[in-house]
């Protein structure tokens, strides 16, 4: 567990690292708005002393993540324009999202692997579309890629404490 903090609380300085103001200036800005929320879970996640299971705080925590993720880019869209094919593929990738945060309740793959999904969406908007801005495409992308090693080392060390589980589905 103590390797996952870690992971996240890096993953964390990363993001923050690179934000071009204080999100306090800017709270009109949706980029803004889903780096004070990635914040305000990395912060819960990094105290709570649970694991992953099923119906837990830290699980729905991260659901709540993998379904904000995507309505980021959909309202960055809405503020500061952008095509209607640009704006179909953003609600494709809000369907995709949403799909998987409703998966993660139960299924530790939706779980870990929707976060790390959408290091790459992030990197396919990287410099791409003028709706999205570069700094919050790089921090996206250390966000989902320490929250999804989070989460893995969770799982892990709960597998490793109460035995194997089933990957993609726990009933």
């Amino acid at each position: 567990m103590n390797a996952a903090r870690l992971l996240l609380g890096i993953a964390t300085l990363a993001a923050l690292a690179v934000l071009p103001g204080w999100p306090h200036r800017h709270l009109d800005d949706p980029s803004y708005l889903g780096v004070i929320g990635f914040a305000v879970v990395a912060a819960l996640l990094l105290r709570s002393k649970g694991g992953m299971d099923p119906g837990s705080a830290n699980r729905r925590r991260v659901g709540i993540v993998l379904f904000a993720l995507p309505v980021v880019y959909v309202a960055n869209l809405l503020r500061w324009g952008g095509s209607a094919t640009e704006l179909g593929i953003q609600l494709v990738g809000l369907a995709a999202w949403v799909w998987l945060a409703w998966r993660s309740r139960r299924s530790d793959a939706a779980l870990w692997l929707g976060m790390a999904l959408h290091a790459l969406w992030d990197a396919a908007h990287y410099g791409r579309v003028g709706f999205i801005p570069e700094w919050y495409a790089t921090a996206c992308i250390a966000v989902d890629v320490g929250l999804a090693g989070f989460v893995l080392l969770v799982l892990r060390s709960s597998e490793v404490a109460g035995g194997v589980r089933g990957a993609f589905d726990r009933n």
